[in-house]
């Protein structure tokens, strides 16, 4: 049956009558029609089948649920474990670039001060023992113009200062004998401060040092005001001018301080050694301009010239200790002094050397309760020779020989001789004693020390380049023989002379007779002489009088000119057999007999 006669069949049928095929029943028949070939039950099968698509297709649904989440999970913790492992990569592999190809910069303390760092007390509340060296521009290689050493009470709020002048004499470890300015210029400040721990005879140790470019420190700052209490004239060491520096204020830049430094360092001859405090005071005005007027400026120009100074000092202590020393002690409480100096000397063609008397440095750190310890390391026998370089002069009779007992009875503790006297006699003539030391190592040159101790004058000069079989050379000047002649006749300026005759012609009671004279000459008024008890001498055969000079006592030399010019005969000769303890013996011979 065709579409269109379907459609006639339903033509003209009534709409209440019911269709064969109600869209109301998904199209089919009623199930009521009689017309029905097949009954509903016949096909229950259909919803059987239904249910059990239905759970199949359930069943596999959840399964693939589960697979899916099973698979998701899998997924979100295989790319976490991969996140995981790129980032230790990415942090071990920067770690690794960055410490290959660019290595972190270590930053010191110093270079953390690039901002303002304020502490809640700028107070310096310990003991401290600290030395400052200044120098010029090159701290690697510093030529060092000052030296001070200063110990800080906390207590008593006092600072006591120590300026040493650059060119004084220690002895330094591995060294021998340096100055302390060669100290630091060999080994820099640490060796400084065992330096001067072992040579100041104190039982102490340096804190911390301080070693400044004060050139570039100074004009860092913008310069600094000196303040002096009379008008000064300093040399410029650039260029061999001067200038002037007025009572008061006066600005000074970094050319200017180092010269100044330079001028009273002790090396020049002319300046008074005393005026080497005056370092102190620039040192103070460099202080001074750095704290400032408030802790910010002071922690900002501290920045300025960190890189111009040689510290073991703490930032925090650095500050504690500028703000204290600039604005702490009292004026009564700042103490300076100059090094007490037991020899100042010049050593061969160097200039003028210094050496420090310990014991009065140790009364100036008396609070340290120490004492001088032997610090000359003078402890080996030495070989010398003396010579007189006076021999021309009045008294200078037997100079040489006299002084060489002096030495002979030195003795350290154990009975051991200090000094072995290898030869004596005369030199050439000189105006000052010389004290040549041909063997500088501490030993030889802590018993040129003592020569000069002993002697009273004398210049200490090195010749450690000669071969010799000396350690030490002396040769007595003038100024030696003045210091003895003026020491004899304080002790014997009321003493007689000694005098004893002797007979060496044979002629019967001759000695007696002359003896007689001479007392009535001399002693008419008061006693000149003291006449010993005459004797015979050894042999009669003198056939010219001789009048012996066996001490050195002031006045004798002239006693015996007049003792020969009373006799009208005799020569005057120097001797040093004087067994009868006497200042003059007279010989006499055939000529006074035969008068």
């Amino acid at each position: 049956m065709s579409f269109d006669e379907d459609e006639k069949k339903f033509k003209g049928r009534d709409p209440d009558e019911g269709d064969s095929y109600n869209m109301d029943n998904g199209g089919k028949k009623p199930r009521n029609s009689g017309d029905d070939f097949f009954k509903d039950e016949d096909f229950e099968f259909e919803s059987y089948k239904d249910e059990e698509v239905e759970s199949e297709g359930l069943r596999i649904k959840r399964m693939k649920q589960r697979r899916k989440k099973g698979k998701i999970i899998f997924r979100t913790i295989a790319i976490m474990l991969v996140l995981v492992v790129v980032a230790v990569g990415v942090v071990f592999g920067y770690r690794y670039i960055k410490n290959k190809y660019f290595p972190e910069v270590e930053i010191t303390e110093e270079e953390r001060i690039s901002e303002p760092i304020i502490y809640e007390s700028l107070e310096l509340g310990q003991d401290t023992k600290l030395v400052i060296a200044c120098a010029g521009k090159n701290l690697l290689e510093p030529e060092v113009s000052s030296i001070i050493f200063s110990s800080y009470y906390s207590s008593e709020e006092e600072l006591i200062s120590l300026c040493i002048p650059v060119r004084t004499l220690m002895y330094v470890t591995g060294f021998n004998m340096l100055t302390v300015g060669e100290a630091v210029e060999e080994g820099g400040m640490e060796l400084l401060s065992r330096t001067l721990e072992n040579n100041l005879g104190m039982d102490m140790e340096i804190d911390n040092y301080i070693l400044l470019d004060v050139c570039n420190v100074v004009d860092k700052l913008g310069g600094i005001e000196l303040e002096l209490n009379e008008e000064i004239t300093v040399e410029n060491y650039d260029d061999g001018t001067t200038f002037k520096l007025e009572k008061g204020e006066n600005p000074v830049d970094g050319t200017e301080a180092v010269n100044f430094l330079k001028y009273f360092s002790g090396m020049e001859m002319d300046v008074p050694i005393e005026d080497i405090v005056m370092q102190k005071i620039l040192l103070d005005a460099i202080i001074d301009k750095i704290v400032g007027e408030s802790e910010e400026s002071l922690s900002s120009n501290l920045d300025l010239v960190k890189e111009f100074m040689n510290t073991d000092l703490s930032i925090e202590k650095m500050l504690k200790l500028f703000s204290t020393f600039s604005k702490s002690i009292e004026a009564g409480k700042n103490e300076v002094h100059d090094m007490p100096i037991l020899i100042d000397t010049v050593l061969g063609e160097e200039g003028i050397f210094y050496v420090p008397d310990v014991s009065e440095i140790v009364e100036i750190f008396k609070k340290e309760g120490t004492a001088p310890e032997e610090v000359t390391g003078f402890i080996d026998t030495v070989e010398i020779a003396i010579y007189n370089g006076a021999h021309e002069s009045p008294g200078a009779i037997l100079l040489a020989e006299r002084t060489s007992e002096i030495f002979e009875a030195l003795e350290f503790e154990d009975g051991r001789s200090k000094y072995k006297i290898i030869d004596t006699g005369n030199e050439d003539i000189y105006e000052d004693t010389q004290i040549i030391v041909y063997s500088l190592d501490k030993n030889s040159f802590a018993a040129a020390v003592e020569i000069k101790e002993v002697l009273r004058v004398g210049s200490i000069i090195t010749r450690e380049d000669e071969l010799t079989n000396l350690d030490i050379e002396i040769i007595l000047g003038k100024d030696y023989l003045d210091i003895v002649t003026s020491s004899l006749e304080a002790d014997t300026e009321d003493q007689p002379v000694k005098v004893i005759v002797l007979n060496g012609e044979g002629t019967s009671k001759l000695a007696a007779t002359v003896t007689g004279i001479l007392e009535d000459h001399f002693n008419a008024e008061e006693e000149i002489l003291e006449m010993s008890e005459q004797r015979d001498a050894d042999n009669y055969n003198y056939e010219e009088t001789e009048i012996n000079v066996l001490t050195d006592r002031a006045g004798v030399d002239e006693i015996a000119r007049q003792i020969q010019e009373k006799l009208g005969v005799g020569v005057i000769k120097p001797a040093d057999n004087n067994v009868d303890n006497v200042d003059i013996s007279i010989i006499l011979g055939s000529d006074f007999a035969n008068k």
